[in-house]
């Protein structure tokens, strides 16, 4: 797995969960080598080869900008720190504790992703003198030529920024309009456990649109490949198809389980070319995200 240029000095690199073009993270190669989100622990190594790929030696990154708490996307800080024991880490204020303590992020997830988390491996704690907390209003930070401002959008998560380049018109969107799985030109909404919220979704929607990004990246997967206004149109509209499309098989099936696998067999249209345990991790996140948003008892 190559990593792959987004633009001039910003490359995404494959993680290599759940096999290829299912998880990214992103460097910016500037004065500040900058990684936004860290992959799993188990997957850290994946990143390390990248970078040196890249020319990018992982000693010299000095910022991780994570776009919020959930293990693939934070899980692998502390292990990068190992080779950049002085960088700073950004994350939302409300769930800092939770990678100074992992204990009790690594229960919760290993609760809503089951028999996936194996494959993500338990994260290691990250110093608190390297964390630079991060409050709603959000922050930014020059790492040379660009600037990165993390912009507090939260419905996929209560902790949840995009990641707002203006040099270059780029977003990061992480989870907030959901993902774009490219190698199946499947869209999948922002749902999952344990705190979705649809209506914070909505706005977290707007407020990205109201960067107006010349370009759109995900961490599920990869560069938007059309204008920006259709991945917006194409959130909104698939926020609320999944919904009621999950509210109705569950209400015919009366079955949590029996609802899952119908979203895996009639709403996620991801395999081939990915992997069934793909299928599975979505099937089982996004169900239960919608159901327990309307308080249906998991």
């Amino acid at each position: 797995m190559s990593p792959f240029e987004v633009t001039d000095g910003v490359y995404g690199i494959d993680t290599g969960l759940f096999g290829e073009s299912f998880t990214s993270v992103y460097l910016f190669d500037d004065d500040e080598p900058t990684l936004v989100d860290s992959g799993t622990k188990a997957t850290a190594e994946t990143v390390v080869s990248a970078l040196r790929d890249l020319d990018v030696p992982p000693e010299s990154i000095e910022n991780l900008v994570l776009s919020h708490v959930h293990a693939d996307h934070s899980g692998g800080a502390g292990s990068l720190l190992e080779y950049a024991p002085e960088a700073n880490v950004y994350i939302h204020e409300m769930t800092a504790p939770h990678l100074v303590d992992p204990s009790g992020l690594i229960e919760s997830s290993k609760r809503a992703m089951g028999e996936h988390f194996v494959s993500m491996g338990e994260q290691l704690p990250v110093p608190e003198s390297n964390i630079v907390p991060v409050s709603n209003e959000g922050t930014r930070i020059d790492i040379g030529a660009n600037t990165l401002e993390l912009v507090y959008a939260p419905g996929h998560s209560p902790d949840h920024f995009a990641v707002w380049n203006p040099e270059r018109r780029l977003c990061f969107a992480a989870e907030c309009l959901g993902g774009y799985l490219e190698a199946a030109e499947q869209w999948v909404p922002p749902s999952t456990l344990p705190n979705f919220d649809i209506e914070a979704s909505e706005k977290a929607i707007d407020r990205v649109e109201a960067l107006d990004p010349e370009l759109i990246i995900f961490p599920h997967f990869g560069v938007w490949p059309g204008e920006p206004e259709h991945a917006f149109e194409t959130a909104r509209r698939e926020l609320h198809r999944f919904d009621d499309r999950i509210m109705e098989l569950y209400e015919s099936t009366g079955s949590v389980a029996a609802t899952r696998r119908a979203v895996s067999e009639k709403l996620l249209d991801i395999a081939p070319p990915y992997d069934e345990q793909v299928v599975s991790f979505y099937s089982g996140l996004i169900t239960d995200g919608y159901l327990k948003y309307h308080g249906v008892d998991l």
